[in-house]
């Protein structure tokens, strides 16, 4: 069986396979996780970038401040408009968001 076989019926009885996955390596250099959504986020009308906005805000809201405020910093890392839009959105401070 090669690496890329599906793993035998004895394997998914026990949870033990003998063939391994690669992974992402999250941590190789050159690896950006922010560079493109802030390229298409550009890119976007203005129109659909505050709908963008609008629905992050609404699917937010009920959510802990705690988690608000660190997907916040994430938004903010693309493009700081999309961060700012977005705690403006639910009544927070973006300065004290980022400076964290």
């Amino acid at each position: 069986m090669d690496r890329w076989s599906a793993p035998t019926s004895a394997a998914r009885r026990t949870g033990r396979c003998s063939t391994t996955t690669p992974r992402y390596d999250k941590e190789y250099p050159g690896n950006d996780d922010f560079t493109q959504p802030g390229n298409l986020f550009r890119l976007m009308p203005a129109d659909a970038r505050e709908r963008l906005i609008g629905n992050l805000v609404d699917h937010m809201g009920p959510v802990k401040q705690e988690i608000q405020e660190r997907q916040i910093r994430h938004f903010h890392k693309p493009d700081p408009a999309c961060g700012e839009g977005v705690a403006n959105g639910l009544g927070l401070d973006i300065d004290a968001i980022v400076a964290e």
